[in-house]
């Protein structure tokens, strides 16, 4: 029994050095959106859990605690596991008949009960429930709250001491941590948690949540992510009559037209359907006092420059270029907003990807590859084309006209409208 009991102590201070450890790091670590949430529905280690984690004072005892316990343990290690590990190696050296002075002896058995010591204390005092705490923080700091509040209160004293000191040395660098409870910030990504948590606990609709992850994803788009492309730009000539102005704002109803000189690659300016009603009541043709200047950004400009370019420039429109400086589309707030909302759902007759009556799929010319071939469940990219209507376009050379037929990467696109040099709608079939 007497062999037994060194051995139960130094079990004891390496799982009461473990525990604190990994209360360390998974207080550190825990998810507080997924706390809370718990915490919300009653459970009471969750509870405690999130009392420590919105209140600075209560976290800094708590690792106070954490701190105080590794430094006892790590102690007792010392001072007790050492010198008995070392006893024991000694009677085990003359039980073996070792022949050594005592000196030398008791210099081994001291090395080796260190290296010993040392193991254990860094492996499994240390090593295993560090990860274990950082691989699954929230389940370590449900498990483990409980007895550490109760330690906590039993070390409270000391703690509230140490805490004193530490907040003392803190205020003279202008730190006061016993401020900022309220102080909560969150990373793009913690925050992107947050919803993907609140979806799966059922807090947020499936819509609403598919709005919010458009949010975050905003800042990777570039501006040729969001345009509405050449094909879809409707403009004025300089110069252009009030028929034609007229004309235009029948046939394409918007809140802005851009003004170009010889073509769409020549873009001047934009103007305001309200200063072109002006024009027609006073009977003029078209020309540069309504047009108003606009900001032009690469087709690789991110989406938030492209942005802040409009603000700039108090506009809000965009004309976006390709890589020969021509025009690749434009960009409105609308394009923003689909962006983020999306447009008509695909299983709505007036949707960009749908089925007719037979089965056969749908795409409008501004359907995104990428879109088409998650929808399709198939791979279908093209080094010159993003869209429909771009790639029938890089595989004909030529203008479209209805009735046209492609073929690429095991699908066929039927041209079945046209609008002007781009296709408006295509059917697609999956070849055999």
């Amino acid at each position: 029994m007497s062999a037994l009991l060194p051995v139960f102590i130094v079990t004891v201070l390496i799982a009461l050095n473990a525990l604190f450890v990994a209360a360390e790091f998974a207080i550190v670590g825990a998810p507080r959106a997924t706390i809370e949430r718990r915490a919300a529905t009653g459970h009471r280690a969750a509870r405690m859990v999130s009392r420590v984690l919105n209140d600075p004072r209560n976290q800094d005892r708590y690792i106070a605690t954490a701190q105080l316990g590794i430094t006892f343990a790590t102690l007792g290690l010392g001072m007790y596991g050492e010198h008995q590990l070392a006893h024991f190696l000694e009677v085990r050296f003359e039980e073996w008949g070792v022949e050594a002075s005592f000196i030398a002896a008791h210099t081994l058995a001291t090395l080796l009960a260190i290296a010993a010591m040392t193991y254990l204390h860094v492996v499994l005092g240390e090593m295993v429930p560090k990860s274990l705490a950082l691989s699954h923080a929230e389940g370590t700091a449900l498990r483990v709250s409980p007895p550490m509040i109760w330690l906590r209160t039993v070390m409270y004293p000391l703690v509230l001491g140490l805490n004193a000191i530490g907040n003392g040395l803190l205020s003279l660098i202008g730190i006061d941590r016993s401020q900022g409870s309220e102080e909560q910030y969150y990373s793009a990504e913690e925050l992107e948690f947050v919803v993907q948590e609140s979806l799966e606990g059922g807090m947020i609709e499936q819509g609403s949540g598919r709005i919010l992850r458009e949010l975050f994803d905003l800042g990777s788009l570039v501006a040729e992510d969001v345009m509405s492309p050449r094909v879809q730009v409707h403009g004025l000539r300089l110069g252009a009559t009030t028929e034609d102005v007229r004309s235009l704002i029948a046939d394409y109803p918007h809140t802005r037209y851009p003004v170009y000189g010889e073509d769409l690659d020549d873009i001047l300016g934009v103007a305001h359907v309200r200063d072109l009603a002006g024009l027609l009541e006073d009977g003029r043709a078209l020309d540069e006092a309504i047009v108003q200047e606009v900001p032009f950004v690469p087709s690789s400009t991110s989406l938030a420059t492209a942005v802040a370019r409009m603000r700039e420039q108090r506009t809000q429109f965009a004309v976006v270029l390709d890589e020969h400086g021509g025009t690749a589309g434009i960009i409105t707030p609308d394009d923003v907003t689909n962006e983020i909302l999306g447009r008509v759902p695909e299983t709505e007759a007036t949707g960009e990807l749908f089925r007719d009556a037979s089965g056969r799929l749908h795409a409008a010319g501004t359907v995104r590859l990428d879109e088409l071939s998650e929808r399709l469940r198939m791979q279908i990219e093209h080094p010159e084309a993003e869209t429909v209507s771009g790639l029938v376009l890089a595989l004909l050379e030529r203008p479209p006209t209805v009735g046209d037929a492609v073929e690429y990467d095991g699908i066929e696109l039927l041209v079945a409208q046209v609008d002007g040099r781009g296709v408006a709608q295509a059917i697609v079939d999956i070849l055999p």
